[in-house]
């Protein structure tokens, strides 16, 4: 069993590391989205990423997950960071960051994480960047797979780990929460003082 939550702690990094990405319209003053002209700024996230069997049937288990996403450089760049609890009681948070480079002016993003677990990438479907579909190649072997969009409520995204000893899909249900609220959520994370 402990082969299996080390294993399973390593695809959760790379599934984590490579949540939600996706971008989001800049917020212009009055609240109105840019409707596709160059995105920027901060947007963040809160909810739960939950583990099934292959067919979604069988609940693995799930994490909270804290997302903050900074959209740089007019939308040519993304980087992305996923803080979920420690593997146990008493333990720090995990923090897992990725980054995304648009490929010129086209709708294709090459994805990477800064631990050099997974390459690949995230195609957007239309230029409001409101649904996009991965193609992840993981270095230790296999590949993630799925789809992801842009609700009014948040993010909600499914992705499949494919090509490893334990394949399974991925959920993620990301609400949409303020800056107050995330660095809220990535405390509540963290051990009481001195267990670190």
């Amino acid at each position: 069993m402990e082969a299996f939550k080390i294993g399973f702690i390593i695809i959760a990094a790379a599934l984590s590391a490579c949540a939600g990405t996706m971008l989001l319209p800049a917020k212009q003053p009055g609240g109105s989205a840019s409707g596709g002209k160059a995105a920027g700024g901060t947007a963040y996230y809160y909810g739960q990423v939950s583990f099934f069997s292959p067919d979604g049937k069988l609940p693995y288990g799930n994490t909270d997950s804290a997302v903050k996403r900074e959209v740089l450089d007019g939308g040519a760049r993304i980087i992305e960071t996923v803080t979920q609890p420690g593997a146990g009681h008493g333990m720090r948070p995990k923090e897992f960051v990725t980054e995304l480079k648009r490929r010129k002016k086209t709708l294709v993003y090459d994805a990477s994480d800064a631990g050099g677990t997974f390459t690949g990438t995230v195609t957007f479907k239309d230029a409001e960047l409101k649904a996009w579909t991965y193609k992840i190649k993981l270095k230790a072997g296999g590949a993630i797979k799925g789809a992801g969009r842009l609700t009014p409520e948040g993010v909600k995204t499914e992705k499949q780990l494919l090509g490893v000893a334990r394949p399974m899909t991925v959920k993620e249900d990301l609400k949409t929460v303020s800056e107050r609220d995330y660095k809220m959520y990535v405390n509540e994370m963290r051990p009481p003082g001195g267990a670190e």
